[in-house]
């Protein structure tokens, strides 16, 4: 299934269903071992991650961007409900207000549906947010194919 992404009110939506079980589409996104192959743009060739599963616990996820060089994003998990759902803020920075990330986990008859919601995103970083998840969302489908490893 492809990518779908909506963005209204300052809020982007990405839905994608995966062939996994709810269990292993959750654990790719807390263990960080498993993040340093799928998360990133991409022109993200490699990326160092840590990981807190936990309410306020922190993630931290540093890309290397070709082209750009590293990049960092980094704050705290706001809920966590495995294999539910999960949360967690962006901090404020010099381009944006503090945002949001909403993550539901759905069981499918096939897999699991992703829900990703990203709030409080200001016009300017809309489409390079979107295509940024989007990119991520297909690394992860090929990370689950095992056709692509992030070294």
């Amino acid at each position: 299934m492809t990518v779908k992404t909506n963005f209204s009110d300052n809020t982007l939506t990405i839905t994608k269903e995966f062939s996994q079980p709810i269990e292993a589409v959750f654990d790719a996104w807390i263990d960080a071992a498993k993040t340093t192959h799928w998360w990133g743009c991409a022109n993200t060739t490699r990326v160092a991650s840590t990981v807190e599963p936990r309410v306020e616990g922190t993630y931290r996820h540093t890309m290397s961007i070709e082209g750009v060089g590293d990049h960092t994003i980094e704050g705290t998990l706001v809920d966590y409900d495995p294999p539910n759902k999960l949360a967690y803020t962006i901090p404020a920075n010099d381009f944006a207000p503090e945002m949001l990330v909403s993550v539901r986990f759905e069981p499918t008859g096939k897999g699991t549906r992703v829900i990703l919601k990203q709030s409080e995103i200001g016009g300017g970083l809309k489409d390079v947010v979107a295509a940024g998840w989007t990119a991520s969302f297909e690394r992860l489908e090929a990370y689950f194919e095992g056709q692509r490893r992030v070294a």
